[in-house]
Order: C-alpha cells, then sequence, then structure tokens
C-alpha cells in the first residue's frame, strides 16, 4: 500500500510583490520587486527559515503570508487555499490560522493594556469565548511560555526584553495557529536570552505541531532551529533545501558568502569566500544574475542571462556554475 504524502501547509508558486515607488519631484517613478518569482513549500510542524541581508525580500514575503499585503502577482496557498485570490469573507476565516512575532517585543505590544488583556484579546475578537473562559486560557498559555500568574495584571514596561518576548509568542499562539511567522523575533534580545526564547519556541513546536515561517539574519539560529533553509538574494531565492545541505555542503557562491560572514563551527575553509561590494540598489538591480557584480565566480554569461533554479544534489540552486564550482552533483 503507498503511502500518501501530506499535502504542504503552506506553498508558494512564483510569488510577487512590486512597489511602485517615486523618484523625485516631476521624475518618472521606478519599479521595486520586491518579490521576484519566490517557490517554496512548508509542512505543519516544519520550520522554514529564510535568510539573506537586509533588503533582499524577507520582510516582504513575511507581509504576503500574513495576509497584510496582496501579492502583484503569483499563488501562495494556505491549506489549499490561494489567499493571493480569495475574498474577504475567505481571508477573515484564514488569518486566525496564521500569527506574527515581531522583531521588537516592546513595540508589538501596547503599553497601556495588562498582559492578561493583551492576551485576551485575539479571543475576544476571534471567539465567541464568555470572559472566564478566556481568562483560564489566556492563564495556562502564561504558564506554558514561563510566565507567573501574577504576571497577569501587569504592564509590558514591567518585563524584561526576554519576558516581552515570551509575551508576544503566548498572544500569537492564543488563537491555536498552524502556523507563526517570526520576523526576527530573536535580533532585539542579549545573547543570553536569545537561546531561552528560541529553545521556548522549539518546544512549542514539539508540544503544538506549529509551523514556523522564521525569517532572520543570524545563520547561528537559523542552524539550530530550521527543518529547511531558503537563502534570498534581491528578491529571489538562489538556494533552498534541507539544513544540512545549506550549511554542510553551501553550493551557491552568496550561500557561501553569509556563511563566511557569519562563522559556523566545523564550516571547511575552503568554502569561505566573501561577497565583494554592496548589495545594490533594488530600484536598478544588476541584468542577468542578480548577484554576479558581488561574486568571485562570474563569467559573461552571469551578466545576461538569469538562471533557474534547478536541483543540485539535496537543494536547489540558481547558478550557471553550480557543478563547475562545486563538483559532481
Amino acid at each position: 500500500m503507498s503511502v500518501v504524502e501530506e499535502a504542504p501547509l503552506l506553498e508558494a508558486r512564483d510569488l510577487r510583490r512590486h512597489y511602485v515607488v517615486g523618484r523625485g519631484f516631476l521624475k518618472r517613478k521606478g519599479l521595486v520587486r520586491a518579490l521576484d518569482g519566490v517557490s517554496f513549500e512548508l509542512r505543519a510542524g516544519q520550520t522554514l527559515a529564510i535568510v539573506g541581508e537586509s533588503g533582499c525580500g524577507k520582510s516582504t514575503l513575511a507581509r504576503q503570508v500574513t495576509m497584510i499585503e496582496r501579492p502583484t502577482g503569483g499563488e501562495i496557498r494556505l491549506s489549499g487555499t490561494d489567499v493571493a485570490a480569495a475574498d474577504g469573507a475567505t481571508l477573515r476565516r484564514l488569518r486566525p490560522q496564521v500569527q506574527m512575532v515581531f522583531q521588537n517585543p516592546y513595540a508589538s505590544l501596547n503599553p497601556r493594556k495588562k498582559i492578561g488583556t493583551l492576551l485576551e484579546e485575539p479571543l475576544a475578537i476571534n471567539t465567541p469565548l464568555g470572559a472566564a473562559q478566556r481568562r483560564a486560557r489566556a492563564e495556562a498559555m502564561m504558564v506554558r511560555v514561563g510566565l507567573r500568574p501574577e504576571h497577569y495584571r501587569r504592564y509590558p514596561h514591567m518585563f524584561s526584553g526576554g519576558q516581552r518576548q515570551r509575551i508576544a509568542v503566548a498572544r500569537a499562539l492564543m488563537l491555536e495557529p498552524r502556523l507563526v511567522v517570526a520576523d526576527e523575533p530573536l535580533s532585539a534580545l542579549d545573547v543570553s536570552i536569545q537561546a531561552q526564547v528560541l529553545n521556548l519556541l522549539m518546544d512549542l513546536q514539539q508540544q503544538t505541531g506549529v509551523a514556523y515561517l522564521f525569517i532572520s539574519h543570524n545563520l547561528h539560529v537559523v542552524r539550530h532551529i530550521a527543518d529547511d533553509v531558503a537563502v534570498m538574494y534581491l528578491g529571489r531565492i538562489v538556494e533552498q533545501g534541507p539544513n544540512a545541505s545549506i550549511f554542510e555542503r553551501p553550493a551557491h557562491p552568496y550561500t557561501r558568502s553569509l556563511l563566511a560572514s557569519t562563522p559556523v563551527l566545523g564550516e571547511r575553509r575552503s568554502r569561505r569566500v566573501a561577497a565583494k561590494g554592496d548589495l545594490p540598489s533594488p530600484l536598478h538591480p544588476p541584468s542577468g544574475c542578480a548577484f554576479h557584480t558581488r561574486c568571485p565566480y562570474a563569467i559573461e554569461r552571469c551578466r545576461v542571462d538569469s538562471p533557474a533554479l534547478l536541483p543540485y544534489g539535496k537543494a536547489l540552486v540558481a547558478c550557471h556554475r553550480t557543478a563547475e564550482i562545486n563538483g559532481s552533483g
């Protein structure tokens, strides 16, 4: 008897998000392709990490997944429903299934509301639960994330950064979502606190089966939490695959440069080739392969021909010289 593979919880196909931006008084407008043909899958209970430099499109992707914005083109499916083409009623039904944890826990919490009120608010808006039931759910979630009962009546400013992020995580899980988008959730925390919140996220995933779309520039964190990794550069995925493949056998020159700029234990020095120069302007992206202006392996073809994302080993890589640079696949 054959085993039927579970359908992806989240699936993007050729996802695009373009912005028209002004370029000064009486000057023509420009087009920023923040997402330019992104495809990936994420299954229930798994973690997909999106990594890359600032400006690569990570946060834009988060806004599409959380249905804050509609994409310019392509598909993004949640539990089989294309949210890009969904009507208002469908979006209202789907939004509770996707919650978000933001980078700055203090900015994401209303300073005028007590923690208990903040945790109960999603239930008050989205469920028919009464006050006693909402409070019971909020108190149970506080225990789950390591907060004490007396914290229920305190305000956000009375907590440390790590505690505030625990509160933000608790609020995101109040509606029992199937997917949590974590946009740089540890970057505003001290290094000593990051490990505690990271372990909390991993424990909650084991307990609840929630999936994470984990957006980060911290490769140390990504290596610990991610099942799969997608590396983005100027709105496109240049390499994606299982965690071990990305960190132990990085194939794309840009992935190698990220690992070079953030040393990882066990990484082979021969692969540590840093990128040259700065990230190009999204308003004026290079022709061909967008990375060719910084790539030590670039040839003429790279300047004129944009590479497709093709299988190489256990990963997908968008590079004309993948086999030549890495040897046999």
